[in-house]
């Protein structure tokens, strides 16, 4: 006979509800109705098969139970451990049966998995390589795989293993986790980290880097000494700084693995201001710069309003020369506000790079002009109707007229010498380009603060 075992999450906890499917009699469980005694041999687990989940193994699911090989059990277990496993959250439901025989027991779990699962993410337990840390919370807690069902247990015993290998090796902090969640609530990870470290960087090092770009990263690294370490932050600086020298440099294919953690050293914490034990890291930031390449011709397409060659003394790149992808973005964007300057205010240009073995690169540029938008609606607010009155004035763009977006740029500036000078004055602009008539409305909020003595 089949029981069906079906958990209902409750945000950080499950409420569960046991269940009887009411199903046809398998001839292996009529061996248990039997009135002849079965010997004690029938009661040990011979087999343990699951089906049904599609995230985990047969062996995962039969180990997270609780019952394995060999184990002599009953039916109070059966129900147990399908307990257990809803709770856990990994599953949307859980059926088992099971039969008796001379040989021993076979035991079979039906499972649904839940719904949803979010990433897991350590910032910082610098003791442990990351894999390695994977590694022992797997062995420990089958049902963990990288990710945590969004509901159940398994996000408190995730926090229990790691808060034990803390203790193993001397660590005094103390694990906490925290939900991360968007803006509509919808929850997008677990964070883990440790409380009671303050945890330093001490050193970088940069292997792989050829002596231009190890100079550079270097420079950019001295901020990092002495600052608390998160892995979040090691992988802002990766994108943000390393990377991006080398995409300077023309390396448009350099990798970096993900940063290596060793722990240098620990101090009293008598020398934190917040009494906590200081542990100094050092980070190797492992580099593959790949070629290094140099622009060979450009090719636009799509572009209508202006030719190719009105866009060529905008880029700094010419042919012949490293190939700097961070320019690229910069001059691309001028490109962008000179169609926005004529009232294309929604204009794209794609770059599609083209890299040869030969170590050169080809841009093709595809430009999505969009419409024509026209000046709407101009709208100051937080000054009286007098300084409206003057600062609409002074306003040129006037309903109808072809949308400049570089003037606003040239405005503010003009508008705050209207406006009293014995005040201190924010302005907080709103462009909003209106696609159903093509229209753009500019609304601008003034705030007036008492000068600073």
């Amino acid at each position: 006979m089949w029981r069906t075992y079906s958990p209902k999450a409750l945000k950080l906890s499950l409420v569960a509800s046991v269940y009887l499917a009411s199903l046809t009699l398998a001839s292996a469980f009529q061996v248990q109705s039997s009135t002849q005694p079965l010997p004690p041999s029938s009661y040990k687990l011979i087999a343990v098969t699951v089906s049904g989940s599609k995230r985990f193994t047969s062996e995962e699911v039969a180990a997270a139970s609780g019952l394995p090989m060999g184990t002599v059990a009953h039916e109070d277990d059966f129900k147990k451990a399908a307990r257990q496993l809803g709770d856990s959250g990994a599953f949307a439901n859980i059926g088992y049966t099971f039969s008796y025989s001379s040989a021993g027991t076979r035991l079979q779990f039906q499972v649904t998995d839940a719904d949803r699962f979010v990433p897991v993410h350590f910032t910082d337990f610098v003791w442990f390589p990351e894999d390695d840390l994977r590694k022992k919370l797997h062995d420990r807690l089958p049902l963990f795989s990288g990710e945590l069902p969004s509901t159940g247990r398994l996000a408190d015993e995730v926090s229990d293993i790691l808060q034990a290998l803390l203790v193993q090796n001397n660590v005094p902090g103390h694990v906490e986790y925290h939900r991360v969640a968007d803006k509509s609530d919808q929850l997008q990870s677990v964070d883990y980290y440790v409380a009671g470290v303050s945890i330093r960087i001490h050193g970088l090092d940069f292997p792989g880097a050829g002596p231009e770009e190890l100079s550079l990263l270097k420079a950019s690294g001295e901020k990092l000494i002495d600052r608390e370490y998160s892995s979040e932050y090691m992988a802002n600086f990766v994108q943000r700084s390393v990377l991006a020298i080398f995409r300077e440099h023309g390396y448009l294919q350099a990798a970096c693995a993900p940063p290596k953690v060793t722990v240098v050293h620990s101090e009293s914490p008598a020398q934190d201001l917040n009494r906590q034990l200081r542990t100094y890291v050092d980070v190797t930031f492992p580099l593959t710069p790949g070629l290094q390449y140099k622009v060979s011709h450009w090719e636009w397409s799509g572009n209508k309003e202006f030719s190719s060659e009105t866009f060529q003394p905008l880029l700094h790149m010419k042919a012949g020369q490293v190939a700097d992808s961070i320019q690229l973005h910069e001059d691309l964007r001028a490109v962008q506000e000179l169609y926005g300057s004529h009232g294309f205010v929604t204009a794209t240009i794609k770059a599609e790079a083209k890299m040869e073995d030969d170590g050169t690169v080809s841009y093709r540029l595809e430009v999505d002009e969009g419409p024509v938008y026209h000046m709407g609606e101009l709208e100051f607010r937080g000054i009286d109707n007098n300084l409206t009155a003057h600062l609409r004035a002074a306003w040129k763009l006037h309903p109808g007229d072809i949308y400049d977006a570089s003037y606003l740029k040239e405005f503010l500036p003009q508008a705050l010498k209207l406006l009293p000078a014995n005040l201190d004055w924010v302005v907080d602009p709103h462009v909003t380009a209106i696609a159903q008539n093509r229209t753009v409305d500019v609304d601008l909020q003034y705030t007036a603060k008492a000068p600073q003595p």
